[in-house]
């Protein structure tokens, strides 16, 4: 089930030799570099988790060996550079915070107050601001009460969790609960799946229940479509749209359903021959991009190649799929990328 066992064929990256390494780690014994690739190439995806019959939570075992790591180990640069950036400014790419205003559209002033907060995150907000702008014009016209924070908004932290960095992260679970919670809000709506996760199954346990829920765009979207405040506009039945799961939102969270009614309302929505629950991993997420490009291109092109012989357009749940996915050389002629919001703005625009 391992994402980067599939890439390479190499049963040293596959789960059990990442289980191998933690307990040699844990008897004091000395990692080979390949036993430490091995720990550092998992996204803690979870595809694993499924498939090992006597249950053993593989990417907790990893993120608890990383943990151990950075204590007895140098772990990589980017190990050390990316965490400063989310702690000195609030996002991965250390980007100045007032950069999170670009994807608020003109006229819309966030009020202090709102049932609904929408948090965009950091690949969203200020890496792809587009989707998130997208995402911002359907509520918008939905007339549903929301608001946004802006420049006031800050990293959830999951890097720093799947890097071993657990104390900081329970800063940030603090930091971030009791900043949403200040809006009043009865339901907080991500566009980041890890966000998705972190806000609704990791917090709770880092610092304590909130006083919101927590749900994806796509559900939002999904049941205000329902509800008759978005408009999709008319369905073209030769349209392909095909959904990638993104793992935390599958695997941790089972959201399928709602991602794959709001395609289906757009396009004919086609599959990839791994989907759901047992979807390939972008190979992007906990490190794995910045230390092993390569590696993560590899799935990517599996992905994408897939997609194209497909003929088929790619609906994404997440930006951190869409920024790794989108890397591959122009001159492969892959299909082009959107989110669900961006899917959505533009099959009304051509009504």
């Amino acid at each position: 089930m391992c994402p980067f066992y599939k890439a390479t064929g190499n049963p040293k990256y596959g789960a059990m030799a990442k289980v191998e390494a933690a307990i040699a780690l844990s008897k004091g014994q000395q990692l080979t570099d390949e036993d430490l690739k091995t720990l550092y190439l998992c996204t803690r995806c979870d595809g694993c988790h499924k498939s090992c019959p006597i249950e053993i939570p593989i990417s907790e075992v990893v993120q608890a060996a990383r943990a151990e790591l950075r204590k007895r180990y140098a772990v990589p640069d980017k190990y050390k550079t990316i965490p400063e950036a989310i702690l000195k400014m609030g996002s991965p790419m250390g980007a100045p915070p007032e950069k999170r205003r670009a994807y608020i559209p003109q006229g819309f002033n966030p009020p202090e107050k709102a049932k609904y907060l929408y948090v965009p995150g950091c690949w969203s907000g200020i890496r792809y601001p587009e989707t998130a702008r997208a995402t911002m014009e359907l509520l918008i016209k939905s007339g549903i009460d929301f608001t946004v924070l802006g420049e006031k908004e800050w990293c959830c932290g999951l890097f720093l969790l799947d890097t071993g960095m657990v104390e900081e992260t329970k800063a940030l679970a603090e930091k971030n609960t009791l900043l949403y919670e200040g809006t009043g809000a009865e339901v907080v709506v991500t566009e980041c799946p890890s966000c998705h996760d972190v806000f609704k199954n990791v917090y709770p346990k880092l610092f304590r229940e909130p006083k919101y829920k927590v749900i994806h765009i796509a559900e939002l979207l999904d049941s205000l479509i329902r509800e008759g405040k978005i408009d999709v506009g008319v369905r073209r039945g030769d349209r392909r749209l095909i959904f990638k799961d993104p793992c935390p939102l599958v695997r941790r969270n089972g959201v399928t359903k709602a991602p794959r009614d709001v395609l289906k309302r757009i396009g004919k929505l086609v599959e990839f021959d791994e989907k759901e629950g047992d979807a390939l991993c972008c190979g992007a997420p906990a490190g794995v991009r910045p230390v092993y490009p390569e590696m993560t291109n590899k799935l990517c092109e599996m992905l994408m190649t897939e997609a194209k012989n497909k003929n088929a357009e790619v609906g994404v749940g997440c930006a951190f799929c869409m920024l790794a996915m989108s890397s591959l050389p122009k001159e492969g002629g892959y299909p082009p990328i959107k989110t669900l919001s961006q899917l959505l703005l533009e099959n009304q625009a051509q009504k």
